[in-house]
């Protein structure tokens, strides 16, 4: 059924690779093989547009994936002195690393185009583990994470998002956002990380509305930005203008307007 699986895929019947390996699935003891498994249903899904099944199969993913690098540290005895033991306690976490690497680039499929997705996106990257991994192996990730905590803070502020409860890492985002942009700097940065920096780092608007300029041009060329391009512009616009009010005692309305509804 595996090897079925991947003759399906290879020809490009996704979906009934997606049924041959999740009844794989079901059947097989193999850890290795079922992990593969996983891999190439959540391919499949992404390929046949079924975003709320490939969530699904993402977050299986994750947690098996999660689980496997908990029980590294169990798999080899502290006290093992033999050479095969220590490559193999090395090679774990880079095996993990590499693994939670290819899964933040796969899940960007998933997230942008399934609508709770940046919500999503924002409690899966801003975790501990998934940070460490955006900062160790994929700086560039931060535009999206940058991107999706300019669209959440609208939604809040607004009420957009009261039907379903926001947890604390998605009302903090902007917060937690900035600061990593702050400490990643050195190796990567964009319009849209500047913007965030500018806005809430420097507090020079001008600068900011700058930055935006650029933004609007490197999110409409984005494959996964270009559908949102202009939420994206309405929302940082938003937050120029909450962030011009909280700072001043007087506010010049005509300034508030035109960073609002500018677009130069």
């Amino acid at each position: 059924m595996y090897n079925f699986g991947k003759f399906q895929y290879t020809y490009g019947n996704y979906s009934g690779a997606a049924d041959y390996l999740y009844h794989f699935r079901v059947l097989s003891t193999d850890t290795d093989l079922n992990t593969s498994a996983h891999w190439g249903k959540l391919a499949s899904d992404i390929l046949t547009g079924k975003w709320d099944v490939a969530l699904e199969e993402l977050n299986t993913l994750r947690e098996t994936l999660d689980a496997r690098a908990g029980a590294a540290p169990l798999a080899s005895p502290a006290a093992s002195a033999s050479a095969a033991s220590a490559a193999s306690t090395h090679a774990e976490p880079l095996a993990t690393l590499h693994s939670r690497t290819w899964l933040v680039h796969w899940s960007l499929f998933v997230y942008f185009n399934h609508p709770a997705g940046r919500t999503l996106l924002l409690e899966t990257f801003l975790s501990p583990a998934y940070l460490n991994t955006i900062q160790s192996a994929a700086p560039w990730i931060l535009r999206y994470v940058a991107v999706a905590a300019v669209l959440s803070r609208r939604a809040q502020a607004t009420g957009a998002a009261a039907a379903a409860p926001v947890s604390s890492r998605v009302r903090h985002a902007i917060r937690e956002v900035v600061k990593v942009v702050q400490l990643e700097e050195y190796q990567y940065s964009d319009p849209v990380t500047k913007f965030l920096k500018e806005l809430y780092v420097e507090f020079d608007f001008e600068a900011a509305q700058h930055q935006l300029q650029l933004a609007e041009r490197v999110v409409g060329n984005d494959f996964f930005l270009s559908e949102i391009r202009e939420e994206f512009l309405d929302n940082a616009r938003y937050l120029i203008s909450e962030a011009y009010c909280r700072i001043h005692q007087r506010i010049d309305i005509a300034y508030v307007v035109l960073s609002s509804l500018c677009d130069d």
